[in-house]
């Protein structure tokens, strides 16, 4: 029963994680909505812990940018698309760890190849919409973000840092998207500050950021990391899911074929590695 409680938590999670591309959208402004997102949970981060380390600067950079570019493709490209995006982090996060001296398996390689074909997949079918271009390069760019953000998270989690990675790294990640989102906003030549931006980039900083990151750290105290991952699969199906649901933004079959290959290599990494 205990250990249900706790999958409960992770499941809870990605369930929350899920509705980020959701409420971006329904937020209207991409560029505020990851504003208050970013500020809002860096402010709640700072009250709880507080770090000057290299490690939560470094960290705060990729979710910095994370933050800002997962809300502007869900927006351009869809939720749906944008969440199978960001879970090509794995390839990324490969590749940045060669720089610490791990090497990749043969398990690892596979995943990374079908990986690589649903990203063509997914660029070929993306970009014969409008603007279908820039906002695949922003979720895949949401992707390489998240996975050398996990890359620097289990360097230094390794070494009793995890807490400067987490909690610490968002009031840096708040600066990095002021930047972006300024830059963002100074482009356009306007500023639509709206009480939808705000609700959602509040939603998003307590219930998409906050809370799921502490359910999280709660669920695995009693599951294992692999179980967990497995669960966190469920994220961008779901989102997936309430795109189609709530916006009409329905998967052609390449996209979907793209999907099955990003979960085959995320649940063949996970499954095979911990055998």
């Amino acid at each position: 029963m205990e250990l249900l409680k706790h999958k409960l938590y992770i499941l809870t999670a990605a369930v929350l994680w899920s509705t980020i591309g959701l409420a971006t959208v329904l937020g209207g402004d991409p560029g505020l909505v990851a504003l208050v997102r970013a500020f809002g949970a860096g402010a709640v981060a700072l009250i709880f812990f507080r770090s000057k380390s290299f490690s939560s600067m470094l960290a705060g950079f990729f979710l910095g940018i994370l933050f800002t570019l997962y809300s502007l493709s869900a927006t351009v490209l869809g939720v749906g698309v944008t969440a199978f995006l960001l879970y090509t982090a794995p390839l990324w996060a490969t590749i940045a760890s060669i720089t610490y001296g791990e090497k990749p398996g043969r398990v690892e390689g596979l995943s990374l190849v079908l990986i690589g074909v649903a990203l063509i997949l997914m660029g070929l079918e993306t970009g014969r919409g409008p603007n279908g271009l820039a906002g695949f390069a922003m979720g895949l760019a949401t992707g390489i973000s998240y996975g050398f953000y996990i890359s620097v998270a289990r360097y230094y989690s390794r070494r009793n840092s995890s807490l400067n990675v987490s909690l610490g790294a968002l009031p840096y990640a708040a600066v990095i998207t002021t930047f972006f989102a300024a830059f963002f906003l100074h482009h356009r030549g306007s500023v639509n500050i709206n009480y939808s931006s705000v609700v959602a980039g509040l939603y998003l900083a307590i219930f998409c950021t906050v809370l799921p990151y502490f359910l999280l750290s709660k669920g695995l105290e009693e599951v294992k990391a692999s179980t967990a991952s497995l669960i966190g699969s469920l994220e961008p199906v779901l989102a997936a899911v309430w795109g189609a649901i709530f916006l009409q933004q329905i998967p052609t079959v390449t996209l979907a074929l793209a999907y099955m290959l990003i979960l085959c290599a995320s649940i063949l990494q996970i499954i095979l590695t911990n055998r």
